[in-house]
């Protein structure tokens, strides 16, 4: 299974081409912020106790092979929405550490090992881009990845082109 968070409009989402087994989350719903409350890890494990439409989204990312990310890129990151959901998915972790890449983690939920794939669009200046290179990088080694791979994009448009 393939997860996809984005925050693409809906008409130029519709226009791509994705596997069958595919788990959707548009970043431009109404989601409610993580208020850190970490219930997540102890009250209810994997699972977030906000009650709307992406409160299992650390089980989705759990069980799907591939994580996709598609965002417009800001200072060197993910746009506010994408980072919003993204916050929400701290359940794929747990409350104990251990050692990834000579670095204290969070260790994994789930043992599945995947891929993360993003994809930013939008001008951005070099130190962007170098910012935006390491971020990525963080996130794999902190979600527990094997590997990722980053794709600078002009335009959302360009997706079109894309193998995702």
């Amino acid at each position: 299974m393939q997860a996809i968070i984005h925050d693409l409009e809906d008409e130029l989402f519709q226009t791509l081409r994705f596997s069958d087994d595919l788990a959707v989350i548009h970043a431009k719903g109404k989601y409610a912020f993580c208020q850190g409350c970490f219930k997540c890890w102890l009250k209810n494990p994997g699972y977030c106790v906000m009650g709307d439409s992406i409160q299992h989204i650390g089980a989705t990312i759990g069980a799907s092979d591939q994580l996709v990310i598609i965002s417009r890129i800001t200072y060197g990151g993910y746009s506010s929405p994408v980072k919003k959901v993204l916050d929400r998915s701290i359940g794929t972790s747990l409350p104990f550490f251990t050692y990834r890449g000579w670095q204290t983690h969070h260790m994994k939920r789930y043992r599945r090992k995947q891929n993360l794939r993003v994809y930013l669009y939008g001008s951005c200046s070099a130190l962007e881009k170098e910012t935006a290179k390491k971020l990525i990088e963080m996130n794999r080694i902190n979600m527990g990845m094997k590997e990722s791979t980053l794709q600078f994009l002009n335009d959302a448009e360009d997706l079109r082109g894309c193998p995702i």
